[in-house]
């Protein structure tokens, strides 16, 4: 079997928006073509039984041409002697079966069942979109809808929400279901109805501590604790951001690009983007010794020199808040 007369398909990768879009959009079409959804079935990798799967493959359609068989996961949730059994029934796959093997992780390429499915099967990989992709997107998306909105309002949308696609679509929906269709979405109304994620909001305090812009910094801080996000995560997320911003500027001064930055730190492009943007604002001293001081406050933490309660965590708020103001001066 050869990929041009396979009638295997593989989606994988890290947008799990678009493959699902991908899948009902095959679903839907197939549905219209083959007179309902009697001949689709849909497998999740966590309960597919090996021979149950194989019988089904070889099973004829009813009352029609074609079959659809989706697998869901199966190589992030099967055992490797199961994936050989697959990867040998699917070489003999009747021409009437339609057989779609959908995965949300990225898959282990050392599989025999990855190699198999790489070499017979139409593969299309579903990458994370680029800051630049994701502003695209949303102008599309929101066209789409009936909606308006503007590159410059695109682009705040885009780092208010950040790469989640998911999300990203239901606030364009609450977006346009408040102006109307086809009226253009103010950035005031993004600012009043989106709240920003919380890797979108430490973005902002790293940019606001850049700048020395205390005020900024701590009015950033704040509205990320009022709106509920718990005050561990969000110090814990701040550490993360500034060891990813230590390594990002490291790479990059030594001619990394964003996208090797992506793969080498194996993170998000858009977190890679931003973090090679954001790195370039600051010395490689000066994030050592951003770090370092987080980590104390972190030991300080730990070893009960810092004590927070479940109801009472204004010494860590403290020394966070001591922290912007130091880093900023």
């Amino acid at each position: 079997m050869t990929k041009e007369d396979s009638t295997i398909y593989f989606f994988y990768g890290d947008d799990t928006y678009s493959i699902s879009k991908k899948i009902k959009f095959w679903k839907d079409q197939f549905e219209i073509k083959h007179g309902g959804d009697m001949n689709i079935e849909v497998t999740e990798g966590k309960t597919l039984d090996i021979k149950e799967f194989g019988t089904n493959l070889q099973a004829m359609p009813f009352l029609a041409e074609k079959r659809l068989v989706i697998a869901k996961d199966f190589l992030a949730n099967s055992k490797t002697d199961d994936q050989k059994e697959i990867a040998k029934t699917i070489e003999n796959l009747p021409d009437f079966c339609i057989l779609v093997f959908t995965e949300t992780k990225m898959p282990d390429k050392r599989t025999t069942l990855f190699k198999k499915l790489s070499k017979i099967a139409k593969t299309e990989e579903f990458k994370s979109l680029t800051p630049a992709q994701l502003t695209n997107w949303i102008l599309k998306e929101t066209t789409e809808r009936k909606g308006k909105i503007n590159q410059p309002e695109a682009n705040f949308l885009a780092k208010q929400v950040g790469p989640n696609l998911w999300q990203l679509s239901n606030e364009i929906d609450k977006l346009i279901s408040a102006t109307g269709q086809n009226k253009e979405i103010p950035k005031k109304l993004i600012e009043e109805l989106i709240t920003p994620s919380l890797s979108s909001s430490i973005f902002k305090l790293t940019d606001a501590i850049a700048a020395k812009n205390r005020r900024g910094s701590l009015k950033v801080f704040k509205t990320l604790i009022d709106s509920g996000e718990e005050l561990m995560m969000v110090f814990y997320m701040i550490i993360r951001h500034f060891r990813i911003l230590i390594q990002a500027h490291y790479l990059a001064e030594n001619g990394g690009s964003p996208q090797s930055i992506a793969r080498q730190l194996k993170q998000h492009p858009y977190v890679a983007q931003t973090a090679y943007n954001q790195s370039k604002n600051f010395t490689h001293e000066k994030l050592k010794g951003i770090y370092s001081n987080l980590l104390k406050i972190d030991k300080s933490f730990k070893t009960g020199g810092i004590k927070i309660t479940t109801d009472d965590t204004r010494e860590l708020l403290l020394e966070i808040e001591r922290f912007i103001v130091e880093t900023c001066g």
